[in-house]
């Protein structure tokens, strides 16, 4: 047995995630700094909306109904899928209703319960 092996199971390996890689430390805080570079060059932003998700839209609804007695977060695809073309709709209204926008910055999350929702700010 070599000494200098490590067979230790429970040792873990630290392994750093390129900023390529979508969710990693790297990745978020590349965004974090193009977020403060551009407020700092077009200032603070001025507004700020979180959009959720409701079990209760149409889309899910229509879907739900097929299945019965399963919420919406027992199908997250479909969920995800509703939540991201509502989210693509209502940010087109949004640059309409505030343009000129020199700058948004999106981020999705999801919620204890399972529903994705989004934080905008914009400038």
């Amino acid at each position: 047995m070599d000494p200098n092996e490590d067979n230790n199971p429970d040792r873990r390996v630290n392994a750093a995630l390129p900023a390529s890689f979508v969710g990693s430390r790297a990745y978020r805080a590349e965004h974090v700094a193009d977020a403060l570079a551009l407020s700092t060059r077009f200032g603070p932003p001025q507004g700020m909306i979180t959009v959720t998700t409701n079990p209760e839209w149409s889309e899910l609804k229509e879907v739900l109904n097929s299945r019965a007695g399963q919420a919406a977060t027992a199908v997250p695809q479909i969920t995800a899928r509703v939540f991201s073309q509502r989210l693509s709709k209502f940010m087109a209204k949004l640059k309409t209703i505030f343009a000129p926008l020199l700058y948004i910055i999106k981020v999705i999350e999801f919620q204890k319960r399972g529903l994705p929702h989004a934080h905008i700010v914009f400038a």
